[in-house]
């Protein structure tokens, strides 16, 4: 009976030892470098963030003159890029197709940077498959 208690007590000194030693890095689960890159942005905010569903609605944005590029910071399979669209401060990021990734996305981006507001650029879905706009009442 002494000897498992010892063997327990061995165990439970392992895990806190592990625990603590990794409790720096469990900020959200992401890197102590991402984490910095993030806080070193928002001291430079707010933003406007724009969420874009794909690349083919980003790419015209992107290679605009209004667009100036600054950084960029990647975690949690999205791309964060900072920069200028005629001198306001904006993130863009791509959201990927589906209102599931366009809410996380925003929720991301809402969580983690100074955003002042959010546009959502691109083609806007249609729900009537018919393509009508239904009549007002």
């Amino acid at each position: 009976m002494a000897k498992r208690k010892a063997v327990v007590r061995w165990l439970v000194l392992c895990v806190t030892v592990i625990m603590v030693s990794n409790a720096r890095d469990a900020n959200g689960a992401l890197p102590a470098a991402t984490l910095k890159a993030i806080a070193k942005a928002n001291a430079d905010g707010p933003y406007l963030g724009i969420v874009i569903p794909n690349l083919f609605e980003m790419n015209p944005l992107l290679n605009s003159s209004s667009y100036k590029a600054a950084e960029i910071i990647d975690f949690a399979g999205r791309r964060f890029r900072f920069g200028t669209v005629e001198e306001k401060k904006v993130i863009l990021v791509m959201t990927g197709l589906s209102v599931i990734n366009a809410a996380i996305t925003t929720q991301l981006l809402l969580s983690f940077f100074d955003v002042k507001g959010v546009i959502h650029y691109g083609i806007a879905g249609n729900a009537n498959p018919a393509g009508e706009l239904p009549k007002k009442s």
